[in-house]
């Protein structure tokens, strides 16, 4: 009877002994991933907090935007240039906008053209390439969703290439925007 309970006391220490080896490697985790929490709370410079409010004070490098996207009609709406870039703070409302990304590319790169085209859902837009003196066709269609549009084009023509949208049904065309293809 004694070696049945010895048996049993000895299975109590390894459990024992297993669970307060269980309890340290948590204990020691935890002390690595608190240490290393600190070290980068204090490499961000995250730690000066006003210690009157209790609230961390942070300077902000530049202020957020006020807004998510523009709202279409908007007389603040940006302008875009001849560049595919676009300039803040000018009034372009209810006008087909198209701009190009990258603006250099190698032969056959992608090339993106997105725009805006506000009150025009669904209407389909052909893409245009200026050739020889007039806008040709380049053989590419958008459609307008929710006021934008988005497409891509390759081309191995090398030089400075410029594209635009057009709606066919309203006789529009979008400002031109030039691709350096090189």
């Amino acid at each position: 009877m004694t070696g049945t309970h010895d048996d049993r006391r000895d299975r109590q220490q390894a459990v024992a002994s297993v669970v307060l080896k269980i309890v340290g490697i948590a204990v020691a985790i935890g002390l690595v991933i608190g240490i290393g929490a600190w070290v980068l709370v204090k490499a961000l410079g995250l730690s000066s907090a006003d210690t009157t409010s209790g609230v961390a004070h942070v300077d902000p490098v530049t202020p957020l935007p006020s807004s998510a996207l523009p709202v279409p009609g908007a007389s603040d709406l940006p302008t875009p240039d001849n560049t595919g870039l676009v300039t803040p703070g000018a009034s372009v409302s209810g006008q087909l906008y198209l701009s190009a990304s990258p603006v250099l590319v190698q032969p056959s790169e992608r090339i993106n053209l997105t725009g805006q085209w506000p009150g025009h859902d669904n209407q389909s837009l052909l893409v245009q390439r200026f050739e020889n003196g007039q806008w040709a066709d380049f053989g590419v269609q958008v459609r307008v969703n929710l006021g934008t549009f988005e497409t891509y084009v390759l081309t191995s023509r090398t030089g400075d290439q410029r594209f635009r949208v057009f709606d066919p049904d309203t006789q529009t065309a979008s400002n031109d925007v030039t691709v350096t293809v090189g």
